[in-house]
């Protein structure tokens, strides 16, 4: 079945076999078409390219190349409009934007206050001039929409999409999330990682990616997700001092310094992950799942089976 609603029938299809390792090639080259340059130029090493501003390069840079990539396949190869990946702009778009941010840092808020109650984080120092670090602040703010916004896109969007015209919605949200959890557990930065933190950081990871699928898959538009995605990422570097998928850039924070309490389990703080690897992050997404699946099953019912019209990759 199509989920996001498209006027034009006659374009082309990509092939089904071939959208995981498209997706993959796309991602590598969005970046390295960035990173080498800069890397030659001297601009980002190893050491600083996760540190503020630099980090900037990857996040704006790299993701703003893999959008235009995959905008060019859309657009060129396919033919479709890009409402065929679930972006479409209108008034609706704002309201489920501005919804879907605020429950992105209501969420991220609610995991760092359970920690916090649980005793898994303590403040780390008085507040500092918050003033100094404010346009960083907001930068990376816009820097994760974009960074967001194209996952989004990408996953949900285009990838979710093309498989669910062809075998059905479940098979896309397996299809993307399990693409999206090899992409985001990385074997080299995670090694040496206790077993559970690295089990507990995948069922996250998996558990994110369905959430946002069934979130994109009831408002049959990517908006809603990306924004989420976006507050969620920026809420615990900017808010809270805290990492974000273990990036940890050391901006004064908004709301309060943390840091982990020495002794704690890593299961509850997360470690040098930050809250995402805490088992708090993980009750949490269930909640969001369960919730979706059971809006999902109370809202008008659609057919789950796929559509065959299309001109090649059948």
């Amino acid at each position: 079945m199509n989920i996001f609603p498209e006027e034009r029938t006659d374009y082309r299809r990509t092939w089904v076999w071939a959208i995981p390792f498209l997706v993959l090639f796309v991602i590598i080259a969005g970046q390295l078409l960035v990173l080498f340059p800069a890397k030659v130029l001297g601009i980002a090493t190893r050491e600083n390219v996760e540190t503020y501003p630099t980090v900037l390069i990857l996040i704006i840079g790299s993701f703003a190349m893999i959008a235009l990539l995959f905008t060019l396949w859309i657009k060129l190869f396919e033919g479709r409009s890009m409402a065929s990946v679930g972006l479409m702009l209108g008034r609706r778009s704002k309201k489920i934007f501005i919804t879907g941010y605020a429950n992105g840092l209501l969420m991220g808020a609610a995991v760092v206050c359970g920690v916090f109650v649980l005793g898994g984080y303590a403040l780390e120092s008085a507040s500092a001039d918050r003033s100094l670090d404010l346009v960083p602040i907001v930068i990376l703010m816009f820097a994760f929409i974009l960074q967001s916004g194209t996952e989004e896109m990408v996953f949900r969007g285009w990838m979710m999409g093309r498989i669910a015209e062809r075998y059905g919605i479940w098979a896309g949200i397996i299809g993307n999330s399990l693409l999206f959890t090899l992409v985001h557990v990385e074997v080299d930065s995670l090694a040496g990682t206790p077993p559970l933190m690295l089990a507990l950081f995948t069922a996250m990871t998996l558990l994110f990616s369905i959430f946002l699928s069934l979130l994109t898959i009831r408002q049959k538009s990517v908006i809603g997700a990306s924004a989420w995605h976006a507050a969620w990422n920026w809420i615990f570097i900017t808010w809270f001092g805290l990492p974000t998928t273990g990036i940890e850039l050391g901006l004064s924070p908004l709301i309060a310094d943390l840091t982990p309490v020495a002794g704690k389990a890593e299961w509850l703080t997360g470690g040098t992950t930050g809250p995402e690897g805490s088992i708090m992050t993980l009750l949490v997404l269930v909640i969001a799942c369960v919730v979706m699946l059971r809006k999902r099953r109370t809202s008008d019912p659609q057919s789950d089976e796929p559509t065959s019209d299309s001109k090649i990759g059948r």
